[in-house]
This record gives structure tokens, C-alpha cells and sequence, in this order.
């Protein structure tokens, strides 16, 4: 009798370990998913904040589009050496529908900083750059805004599964 309890203690506490290895193992892939979906979703704002900041110089009178031609270097920078790397991230965590969702929102803002880009190239400072291109500009960043929020509520529906 000693030896039958002994085996099922240690089959149980083996069980027991398994389950725990497995319940770790779930705990440390949703927090790396955390943390690829914080950190894109950090780098997107970062890049959103830099076009809203283009487009108020923009729609100011007497805008300085000398500004504004950096602010479109830093954003377009900020695209590709921060959201760039972060999205990697995510599509490598998955799953694969916030790996699109990502994609999306990375899109919305390249085609954003492009207009921008198209929209101080060869202007003068005194053309009304502003007027001709706010309300397309504003509609990129709300459609950007918009993705953002998709993708963030399918984020944390993903981690809490």
C-alpha cells in the first residue's frame, strides 16, 4: 500500500508541475504580447503626435514650413526606425489579425506623412499650404486615430484570453 500512495503522490505532484510549467508558460507569452503591443502602440502615438503637431504649424497664418518640412522628417523617421521595428514585433507575436490590424495603422500613418510631405514640398512660405490640405490631412490623422483604437481593443482582448 505505501508504494501504490507513494507512486500516485509523485504522479500527482508530476501532473501538478505540469500544469504549472503550463500556466507560466502561458503568463510569459501574453506579457512579451504586452509589451510588442504597448510598445507599437507607443511608437504609433509618437508618430500621430508629430503630424497633429505638422498640421497645427500648418493651419497657423504665416506658417513656418521650414518647421513643418522637419516635423516630416522626424515623423517619417519615427515610422521607419521606431514603428517599423515595433510592428515587426507584433507580427511575430500574433496572431496574424493584429499583425494586420498593425499593418493598417502603419499604413494610415505613412499615407499621412506622404500628404504632408506633398503638401510643404516646393511651397513658399507664404503660399496657404494649409488651406488646400487640412481637411485631407485631418482625415488621415482621424482614420490613424481610428485604427489605433481597433487595434488596441483587439490587444486587450487578445491578452485576456
Amino acid at each position: 500500500m505505501g508504494v501504490v500512495g507513494t507512486t500516485l503522490a509523485a504522479a500527482t505532484a508530476g501532473i501538478s508541475a505540469q500544469r504549472q510549467v503550463r500556466a507560466d508558460h502561458r503568463h510569459w507569452r501574453r506579457q512579451l504580447r504586452r509589451d510588442a503591443y504597448s510598445a507599437f502602440t507607443a511608437k504609433a502615438d509618437e508618430v500621430h503626435k508629430l503630424l497633429r503637431d505638422i498640421d497645427a504649424e500648418l493651419t497657423k497664418p504665416g506658417a513656418d514650413l521650414d518647421s513643418a518640412r522637419e516635423g516630416v522628417a522626424r515623423a517619417r523617421a519615427a515610422l521607419h526606425d521606431g514603428l517599423a521595428g515595433a510592428q515587426a514585433t507584433v507580427e511575430i507575436e500574433g496572431p496574424e489579425k493584429l499583425a494586420r490590424m498593425a499593418e493598417e495603422l502603419s499604413r494610415s500613418l505613412s499615407a499621412c506623412v506622404a500628404n504632408l510631405h506633398a503638401a510643404t514640398l516646393g511651397e513658399s512660405p507664404t503660399g496657404p499650404v494649409a488651406v488646400r490640405n487640412s481637411q485631407r490631412i485631418r482625415r488621415f490623422l482621424n482614420h490613424a486615430s481610428s485604427k489605433r483604437n481597433q487595434f488596441v481593443e483587439h490587444a486587450r482582448k487578445t491578452i485576456d484570453v
